[in-house]
């Protein structure tokens, strides 16, 4: 038992030695950093404590304030004044964080920052909302919404989309609560954000199961819990598997409303477990940061209990035949590292050595004369086993040290391996993602292909039938394009494509697609637009192609298009849409060429 308490403070001591090794690390280089180098670390600090100690957080962030301040860093100002603002936000001391809020926002204008300005007015509208300050949290959101638009900066427009559609919600606007959802949402494919994918995705999923509206229910869940999967947050996946559990159940579908509610309830234990051992962690490090080192050590060995990392349980009676002076048993108990463990230890065991043989020469005076050298030879002999003891508990003391040398060395090998591995995983995730750009886009014209422009459709067409927005598409073609490459070659009519590519991308509005849609073709498609508004932004097309000049060696080309024009309705598929503006742009062609033709049910 001796062997097992000393085997499990070592643990102890180690364990709680590389606990902290990252925060102590950064305390550690703020002693000598100077300079730009001191006020990082202090963010670093102040970020680091954001949950953990916010108090402590904004001490640093006060002192990283004053520094910018002394080196006349005004964008690290704007900067500091906002982190100080969010260790207001979590020590939930709303009117200090919208007084810092504010001032960095003054700061940023003043340097003329536009991502600075959209953040602050952003969380400045979170937190008027808060606390229930509806009209002033919608001004601030409308001006960052506005100014992300003029400058386009989509997470800026998907963020302020969504604070909006939050605002909405609480005064109980869920249409307008939804509409300004599916706009945060249509900005996501602009940037990748899987955790605000997912969370407006969800927040969509819960209007539709409000409105009993199961299919789009089913496909905005679906797509929160995907995205919520790959970044492992199991709070919110509890949540959507809780959801298509009861949407299953009510659309009758048994199997999987069964197979959604075990999904609910496997990661629901998960994350109790998880809770439990964060809960004695962030309480240790609490502790840990204030100084209060029994409470931390009182924490740690919760946790560690938890994690199965010490599961004996050593009573009283067998910590006294180990140590029997309680000084001491205390001192070991704050040992800090190996050396000190080992010092105090050996301090025990010859104390223990020094008190057995006071005792056997304390018994050797008091024997009788006729059963004295018997006595001594007796208590010699359990004198030499003791020492043998003695020894032996040394030798397992240095096997005890070698095999947890070897645990934190396997752990470091296998801790590098992951890290080799998770990088290799990320380099072919984005190969991936590379590589699904380059089999969507031509590679002449850096258009999309005929592939992404059809998956747009497609997606159109779903919101045409729920929501009756107009769509059209619009086929093009170059006018006498066999004449060019006959005439001047195949890298004069590659040069046509291109030039004309750059130039209509330049031409049609942010939301709408042009593609390569096969040769000298090109395939428009314009999202919430009717017959009159498609054509009024193919005639602008058309005369700007018209009055472009293309220089090729020594020639100048002139080159002209012809449009055909069709609104998706609900007698037609996509498809059929599709041959209909391919029949405008055919009677285009047979009645003289750079036009524009609108689909009508004569041309059949």
């Amino acid at each position: 038992m001796k062997k097992l308490l000393l085997f499990l403070l070592l643990i102890l001591v180690f364990t709680q030695g590389f606990s902290t090794t990252v925060l102590d690390k950064l305390k550690l280089e703020l002693k000598s950093a100077k300079g730009e180098k001191e006020i990082l670390i202090l963010n670093e600090l102040q970020k680091s404590y954001w949950k953990i100690y916010p108090q402590a957080s904004l001490e640093y962030g006060i002192i990283s304030l004053k520094l910018a301040a002394e080196n006349e860093d005004r964008l690290q100002q704007a900067q500091q004044l906002q982190n100080i603002a969010i260790s207001y936000k979590y020590l939930e001391n709303y009117d200090k964080a919208i007084e810092y809020m504010t001032l960095s926002l003054k700061s940023a204008r003043g340097i003329n920052n536009i991502e600075l300005q959209i953040i602050a007015m952003y969380n400045l509208a979170t937190y008027n909302n808060l606390i229930n300050n509806n009209v002033v949290a919608f001004e601030h959101a409308v001006k960052a919404l506005n100014m992300s638009k003029r400058y386009k900066i989509y997470n800026g427009l998907a963020k302020c989309h969504f604070i909006i559609a939050e605002i909405y919600y609480d005064l109980g606007d869920l249409k307008g609560a939804y509409e300004n959802y599916e706009h945060s949402l249509d900005q996501h494919y602009n940037f990748d954000n899987k955790t605000s994918l997912a969370l407006t995705c969800e927040k969509l999923g819960e209007i539709d199961l409000y409105n009993e509206d199961y299919y789009f229910a089913e496909l905005h869940y679906k797509t929160a819990s995907e995205n919520y999967n790959e970044i492992y947050n199991l709070e919110s996946l509890v949540r959507t598997y809780e959801a298509l559990g009861k949407i299953y159940k009510k659309t009758g579908d048994k199997e999987k409303a069964y197979a959604y509610t075990q999904k609910f309830a496997d990661t629901n234990e998960k994350l109790d477990q998880e809770i439990n051992s964060n809960k004695f962690l962030y309480s240790y490090e609490f502790y840990n940061v204030i100084g209060n080192e029994d409470k931390a050590l009182e924490y740690f060995k919760l946790y560690t209990e938890y994690q199965d990392s010490l599961k004996s349980v050593v009573n009283q009676e067998q910590v006294k035949t180990l140590i029997s002076d309680i000084e001491i048993k205390h001192e070991i108990e704050k040992a800090k590292t190996t050396e000190k463990l080992v010092k105090v230890t050996k301090k025990a065991i010859e104390k223990q050595k020094l008190i057995e043989e006071l005792e056997i020469e304390e018994q050797i005076t008091k024997l009788e004369s006729k059963h004295k050298n018997r006595q001594i030879e007796k208590l010699q002999y359990e004198r030499k086993i003791n020492d043998l003891e003695i020894s032996k508990q040394k030798g397992q003391r240095n096997i005890y040290i070698f095999f947890i040398v070897v645990i934190i060395f396997v752990a470091a090998l296998l801790l590098i391996i992951a890290i080799i591995f998770m990088g290799k995983y990320r380099m072919k995730k984005k190969h991936s993602i590379e590589m699904e750009k380059i089999a969507k886009t031509d590679p002449l014209t850096q258009l999309p292909n005929r592939r992404a422009v059809l998956e747009q459709i497609n997606y159109e067409v779903v919101r045409f039938r729920r929501s009756a927005e107009p769509f059209t598409i619009i086929i093009s073609d170059i006018d006498d394009f066999k004449y060019i490459n006959d005439t001047y070659g195949h890298d004069a009519g590659d040069k046509v494509l291109i030039t004309l590519s750059n130039l209509i991308k330049d031409t049609i509005r942010k939301q709408d697609i042009c593609a390569r849609w096969g040769g000298e073709e090109f395939l428009f498609l314009l999202p919430e637009t009717d017959n009159k508004g498609s054509k009024i932004i193919s005639e602008k097309i058309r005369k700007r192609i018209e009055k472009e000049k293309i220089d090729y060696k020594d020639s100048t080309l002139s080159i002209t298009m012809t449009f055909g024009i069709c609104t998706f309705s609900e007698e037609l598929t996509a498809d059929e849409c599709i041959t209909q503006a391919d029949k405008a742009l055919y009677e285009g062609k047979k009645s003289g060429k750079n036009r524009i033709v609108l689909y009508n049910k004569k041309l059949h």
